[in-house]
């Protein structure tokens, strides 16, 4: 592939290096194709789901995928824009593998992505990424497409995880599955501009991440934003959660203002609550009541976090909205 065009802002040569797991091969597609042409070369492509016809309106398969294994449609597609590209394809759902099948599958990864609707798999990475001390990024869309989120940790810098960041969606999660719930999400509602905007975003992160203390713009993207660790998107006029528009409240935009309309986004940080850290981090990283490795650290959370990344207006679940 000629990078030409790119290689002043992306360090293609060290993208060429790593490898990158993601989790979901559906509406992820585009995401996929356009870190691809970026450089990535070497992709894991986990998702047991086949193609069906009710994916062609959002996602980046095509009719004749039909009936495909997910991962081998979009491995086809690699291959097409890089031939030379190396495209592992897991059409499992690996969260119940044990830890020696997980060790052999997953030890090479250099970046992960969770770009899947289901909380379990979400909850699965973070466990992965703290395992091999490897960065994440989490990719939501909240109902109706009105709204969206892209989390990112980096384990081996930064001391919250994905749990730590949305410890009270774990509850909710963990109460729905008492009573035989899911908050998985419908994907009703979600059109493919809106999923397109947070995989904007994600990928950007995946590049930055992966290229950190380069001398462009994305190497220096992870040290500008800090601990800001959770993004989130107004994607419509329309966009609330619990009633209120967090993305103008933490912009600070009057409600009578004549400019703002949508598609604003905001990069969310706690880091001075002194919380305790969350079991995963106790389980991974040794690290108990506030502190990490024996260092006396303060903990994390973000305040502005709906208990599910596409349904934000179950009252009756514990809110991180307040």
């Amino acid at each position: 592939m000629d990078f030409s065009r790119i290689k002043g802002v992306i360090d293609v040569d060290t993208l060429q290096t790593k490898k990158v797991t993601i989790f979901g091969a559906g509406a992820s597609v585009g995401l996929i194709l356009d870190l691809t042409r970026c450089g990535v070369s070497h992709w894991q492509l986990v998702d047991p789901d086949r193609v069906g016809p009710e994916n062609m309106q959002r996602q980046g398969h095509d009719l004749g995928n039909v009936g495909q294994a997910k991962v081998d449609a979009v491995k086809a597609r690699i291959l097409e824009i890089n031939p030379i590209a190396v495209v592992e394809t897991v059409p499992h759902d690996v969260t119940r593998w044990n830890d020696e099948q997980i060790e052999a599958l997953f030890e090479a990864t250099d970046l992960f992505i969770a770009a899947t609707d289901a909380f379990l798999a979400q909850a699965f990475v973070n466990r992965l990424a703290l395992r091999f001390n490897v960065p994440a990024v989490f990719i939501g869309l909240y109902a109706g497409g009105l709204g969206g989120e892209v989390v990112w940790i980096d384990p081996a810098r930064l001391k919250c995880c994905f749990r730590c960041l949305c410890g009270k969606r774990y509850v909710a999660h963990q109460q729905a599955t008492k009573v035989g719930a899911s908050l998985d999400p419908s994907s009703e509602g979600a059109d493919i501009f809106s999923v397109r905007i947070p995989d904007a975003v994600a990928g950007q992160l995946v590049v930055g991440l992966l290229t950190q203390g380069a001398p462009n713009r994305y190497g220096r993207l992870i040290s500008e934003l800090g601990e800001r660790q959770f993004l989130q998107f107004s994607l419509s006029p329309d966009f609330k959660l619990n009633g209120r528009d967090i993305v103008r409240e933490k912009l600070g935009v009057p409600d009578d203002s004549p400019t703002y309309f949508s598609w604003n986004g905001i990069a969310l940080a706690d880091p001075a609550h002194g919380n305790d850290p969350c079991p995963d981090c106790e389980e991974f990283r040794g690290a108990v009541f506030g502190h990490l490795h024996g260092a006396s650290l303060p903990w994390c959370r973000v305040s502005e976090v709906p208990t599910s990344a596409a349904i934000p207006e179950r009252s009756n679940l514990p809110s991180e909205v307040h």
